[in-house]
């Protein structure tokens, strides 16, 4: 019985190569997503800690450093803000990449699939024939 052997095997290769670097690079545009929404939550806890501070303070000057450090704690919220923003967007580029990838892997393996069933079916075929051959041959020498 001769081995079944796809002969797009390497482009299949290839294809899941390139869907697991579209994993990878998806997974590290997430995790920079969340990097930067763990920032925006930090920032959110200073805002809330300065707060609870700040209201048993008595002195103008400490208030105005408080005020300043709101005013730095929003301008980094803003910039974080921005920054979440686009990567978002490169998330979702990551993601319809390696919905592409899926596609050609996706494409490539049923066609391997189809080929294997249409090889399975020929090599049953040639065994029912062999087995059929071998019946007749020993009915003929009774």
């Amino acid at each position: 019985m001769k081995k079944f052997t796809f002969s797009m095997q390497k482009v299949l290769d290839l294809r899941e190569f390139e869907r697991k670097q579209a994993e990878a690079e998806l997974g590290r545009a997430l995790a920079e997503e969340n990097r930067i929404q763990q920032t925006l939550e930090m920032i959110a806890q200073q805002r809330v800690n300065s707060i609870a501070a700040a209201d048993s303070m008595r002195d103008l000057h400490e208030l105005y450093n408080v005020n300043q450090y709101f005013a730095l704690l929003d301008q980094q919220k803003e910039q974080l803000l921005e920054e979440l923003a686009r990567a978002k967007i490169v998330t979702e580029e990551k993601r319809d990449e390696m919905r592409e990838a899926m596609k050609k892997c996706k494409v490539l393996e049923q066609l391997k699939d189809s080929r294997h069933a249409a090889w399975k079916k020929e090599v049953l075929a040639e065994e029912e024939n062999t087995i059929d051959d071998i019946v007749t041959s020993r009915f003929k020498g009774d």
